[in-house]
């Protein structure tokens, strides 16, 4: 298995517009070849979302990514750079 996630920080008069979109990219996302998993996470204490998405393996993630990447959310929806991790199974 393989595990993207990334932390996005969105000011907050955008955050709702910014949950849309992230909406809207993770039903993109869905319909790719070996996902198993997509949701948004909200982070009340620090006002962070987490973008969560879970790959059969990291090669059907490099497949589908790039042409996926173009449709992901408006990085100026954002005071802050997002955080992306990759992470491989450990099992």
């Amino acid at each position: 298995m393989f595990l993207f996630y990334a932390v996005h920080y969105p000011y907050p008069e955008k955050e709702e517009l910014l949950i849309q979109r992230m909406y809207e990219f993770g039903e993109l996302i869905k319909k790719q070849p070996g996902v198993l998993f997509v949701n948004t996470f909200r982070d009340s204490d620090n006002g962070t979302l987490i973008a969560l998405a879970i790959w059969e393996s990291q090669e059907a993630f490099q497949t589908a990514w790039p042409i996926l990447l173009k449709d992901a959310p408006p990085e100026e929806l954002e005071f802050a750079p997002r955080e992306v991790h990759l992470l491989h199974s450990a099992l």
